[in-house]
């Protein structure tokens, strides 16, 4: 699930033809400085606030998915390993429970209904 970027605040930042009035005097409107001032204020602002929380929903995402992915990458290996050595291991101990076991013709085997 991708999260949204969340749109920036345009209303902090001066329109050009808002600080550019026809006929108002020089003096009234503002300087370069304080527009660029307004608008750093305006970008540190959003970048602090609403991108980082989107920031950090992207992280949080990004590090789920990969927990989920390493989870199924060593259960897989898990399954691999028990799966190559389950069949040494019932072979060993059938081996080990028939030698065990008497050799004796007369004794009675599983399975026989003849015992």
């Amino acid at each position: 699930m991708e999260t949204p970027i969340p749109p920036f605040d345009e209303e902090s930042i001066p329109v050009l033809t808002d600080v550019l009035v026809p006929g108002a005097p020089a003096a009234a409107m503002p300087d370069a400085e304080s527009i660029a001032a307004r608008l750093r204020e305006s970008v540190a602002s959003y970048l602090t606030r609403d991108l980082r929380k989107t920031i950090e929903a992207h992280c949080r995402e990004a590090l789920a998915d990969h927990a989920t992915w390493l989870v199924n990458q060593v259960t897989k290996e898990v399954a691999l390993s028990l799966e190559s050595r389950m069949l040494d291991w019932v072979r060993e101990a059938v081996d080990d429970e028939m030698k065990r076991r008497p050799t004796d013709v007369d004794a009675p085997q599983p399975g026989r209904l003849d015992a």
